[in-house]
This record gives structure tokens, C-alpha cells and sequence, in this order.
């Protein structure tokens, strides 16, 4: 059920992922195309982690993903953010619960290409 509900979250830009909740959740980025995806994530407040990661703060596991993406698309590091704001959306669904098992059962089904 929280997998159907997530991906029927509208995407949003990632220049307005402010608007996220300030509660515990789980965030997916994808492609504004909704066909590729990249990055998931559980966390603690989604309003600030989506931006702190986005704007290339750590990930979990204390590295960025900017670096891993501008790899895995080709491209320079220096073009990551133009490519995040012009081709990339997140979408979120905030939990109390479980959510660091869901973004483990979103990894294996999603296989995101940074996640590892």
C-alpha cells in the first residue's frame, strides 16, 4: 500500500523540495520522466534532508550523491546541479513508521542507480 501511495505522490521540482513536511519519511529522485530512478532515502525530516542532499551535503553513508550521479550520467561534476534542476524530481511520503525498512524494500524493487 505505501509503495502504490508513494509513487501516486505528485513529483515536485527539486527547487521546491522545501515544501516537503518537516516529519520522518522516505524520498525518491527520479528523472522528470519518471523512468529512471536514482537516489532513495529514509530521514528524519524530509524538509531538510532533500535540500541538504540535493545542495550536496552528505548522504548517509557521509558521501554526496552529486559525485556518483555526474559517473553515472557522464557528465562533468561541474553540471550536476543544472542537470538535477532541469531534468530531475523527488517525491516523498512522509512515515512515523518503518520507514528505513520501506526505502530498503524501495532499493530492491526500484534499484536506484546510486543507491548501492
Amino acid at each position: 500500500m505505501s509503495f502504490r501511495r508513494l509513487l501516486a505522490c505528485p513529483p515536485t521540482p527539486l527547487a521546491e523540495a522545501e515544501k516537503a513536511p518537516a516529519g520522518p519519511g522516505v524520498w525518491v529522485l527520479t528523472d522528470s520522466d519518471l523512468s529512471t530512478y536514482y537516489y532513495v532515502e529514509a530521514c528524519q525530516t524530509l524538509r531538510v534532508a532533500i535540500p541538504h542532499l540535493l545542495r550536496g551535503g552528505a548522504a548517509k553513508r557521509g558521501e554526496s550523491i552529486k559525485p556518483r550521479l555526474a559517473e553515472h550520467l557522464g557528465i562533468p561534476d561541474s553540471r550536476v546541479a543544472k542537470y538535477l534542476a532541469d531534468h530531475c524530481v523527488v517525491r516523498w511520503l512522509q512515515m512515523d513508521e518503518d520507514a528505513s525498512n520501506f526505502a530498503h524494500f524501495l532499493i530492491a524493487v526500484l534499484r536506484p542507480a546510486l543507491n548501492e
